[in-house]
């Protein structure tokens, strides 16, 4: 087949999606960004036929997925399994320019099953435990908190901070975990106190590349000019939770570059290459961590996508999506 466009950019997810064509295309590639507006958790079908047609649309040699893998996997996986291009769209009648297209392209993106599992907070920091990596102490419940401590209450998979919430009380607690649909899985996490890190990493058979920044909270945050040193761009938004949690969860206001010889940068490489080489991941995975006042990094959790700070990380020399 005939290729119309290198790489197709397919999601939604803040302005990701635009920085990831922005990047692709500054190397000569021909990009085409289409975006799916609704919640593809409600309408998984809808971002099956969304994406096709903007295969058949743009004929591209390559997709790259923003926002929501998952998706994206199970779609890729159905394909690989020999699933008819119909039954996979829930159609009846099928275009022949769509089932050639869509037999043409490669869809860079993980087995269902590893991007799944780094997907969900509850599943990876089981794996992590089992690897020996520092995170911070779960609860099974409200009860097993001890009394006056901090615990953070995560979703089992969200997006941008949506879904990680500090409740002051035990009672904000149980709310939250009573707002839960039946059976979902969360965790109650310790709180650690410090400073937030994230590692975005690309992984290709054994070859991993990977960069660090500190991100610091929209509050006060102001605009900076790119140092050679050390220093990424000023570029993000915060989340603000409301009600009865509180705390800063959302994507960083400011990121700060680390450089290459900082203790930090190399103990999240260490937990983030144990974590990968494990799973025999290939593709973009980002990571974030906090670390302690006496130099602990502890890991938080993974995100296995693009995030954030790809425009910082590309300002600083590192760009992910080449």
């Amino acid at each position: 087949m005939r290729y119309s466009t290198d790489v197709l950019v397919f999601g939604t997810m803040g302005n990701i999606g635009s920085e990831v064509q922005r990047l692709l295309a500054s190397h000569g590639l021909q990009v085409a960004a289409v975006p799916f507006q609704q919640n593809v958790f409600c309408d998984e079908p809808g971002y099956r036929r969304t994406l096709v047609r903007a295969i058949a649309d743009c004929r591209p040699e390559i997709v790259f997925p923003i926002g929501n893998p998952l998706a994206m996997a199970r779609f890729k996986g159905l394909l690989e399994q020999g699933v008819p291009l119909s039954t996979v769209l829930n159609r009846r009648k099928m275009e022949t320019q769509w089932e050639e297209a869509v037999r043409s392209v490669r869809i860079a993106v993980e087995s269902e099953e590893k991007v799944s599992l780094l997907d969900s907070k509850v599943r990876c920091h089981a794996l992590a435990r089992e690897l020996g990596i520092m995170q911070p102490a779960v609860y099974d419940k409200p009860e097993d908190v001890p009394e006056g401590m901090k615990v953070v209450f995560k979703r089992d998979v969200s997006f941008g901070g949506h879904g990680v919430h500090l409740p002051k009380s035990i009672e904000a607690l149980n709310n939250l975990i009573a707002h839960q649909s039946p059976g979902e899985p969360f965790l109650i996490e310790e709180f650690i106190e410090g400073k937030d890190y994230s590692l975005d990493v690309v992984r290709w058979r054994d070859c991993i590349v990977s960069g660090g920044y500190e991100c610091l909270p929209a509050k006060g945050c102001r605009p900076a000019r790119l140092s050679p040193k050390c220093f990424g761009p000023v570029d993000g938004y915060m989340s603000q939770s409301k009600n009865d949690t509180e705390g800063n969860f959302g994507p960083a206001g400011c990121r700060i570059v680390l450089r290459e010889e900082d203790e930090v940068l190399e103990k999240m490489r260490t937990c983030a290459k144990t974590i990968l080489e494990h799973l025999d991941y290939q593709g973009v995975c980002g990571f974030d961590f906090r670390a302690d006042t006496s130099g602990m990094v502890w890991l938080l959790e993974c995100n296995p996508r693009f995030t954030g700070g790809v425009a910082t990380q590309a300002a600083a020399g590192l760009d992910i999506p080449w």
